[in-house]
């Protein structure tokens, strides 16, 4: 019997229907930042049987009035979370450097279509093998190192990387990874 890779990590791998369904809440988490209708994304991810995975800062976000500045910038920076939760789902053919912003296109090409049918989407979901998964994290955690060394003595950030786009992308691996089996509010990208 073959041996399960991923018990060579430290950390449990979120399964592919965790991934895919955090994939379709970010979607109208993403699309409300923008200005989207939170009401009538709260209605479909409930009809969709969703809402129980939406993290409690997603709903203070998409049921408040009045939203505060900060929670709509937040909002609008989780596509590039969003990213690398597809490539995992091998969505994406690779997961581009962090030195500018994702493609928003090609994710909403491969994403089910907002407002619509997830099931066949979500059944559908499976995942790029354990190591390469665990080699992107390892990537981008010493990319996210880079970034905060060059801020903290003073130096130009390398390689051209966007430390928010790398921050990003940081914590939605960690979370997939299931980083010190942090819930998505709480995940850290310690360095």
């Amino acid at each position: 019997m073959p041996e399960d890779p991923q018990n060579d990590y430290p950390w449990q791998m979120r399964s592919a229907n965790e991934v895919a369904r955090r994939c379709v809440v970010l979607y109208p988490v993403v699309a409300a930042g923008h200005g989207g209708p939170r009401g009538e994304f709260i209605g479909w991810l409930k009809r969709e049987g969703l809402w129980d995975a939406v993290s409690p800062k997603e709903v203070a976000f998409l049921q408040s009035e009045s939203p505060t500045q900060k929670q709509q910038a937040d909002a609008t920076w989780r596509v590039e979370a969003l990213a690398p939760l597809l490539w995992s789902l091998r969505l994406l053919p690779e997961l581009p450097p962090p030195t500018g912003y994702c493609d928003g296109k090609a994710m909403k090409r491969v994403l089910p279509p907002l407002m619509g049918s997830t099931v066949e989407w979500l059944a559908l979901a499976r995942l790029r093998p354990a190591e390469e998964i665990y080699d992107a994290n390892e990537g981008i955690y010493q990319m996210h190192w880079a970034v905060r060394d060059a801020r903290l003595n003073d130096k130009p950030v390398p390689n051209g990387y966007d430390a928010g786009v790398v921050q990003e992308r940081h914590y939605a691996l960690n979370w997939l990874i299931g980083y010190s089996g942090q819930d998505w509010d709480d995940v850290s990208t310690d360095t």
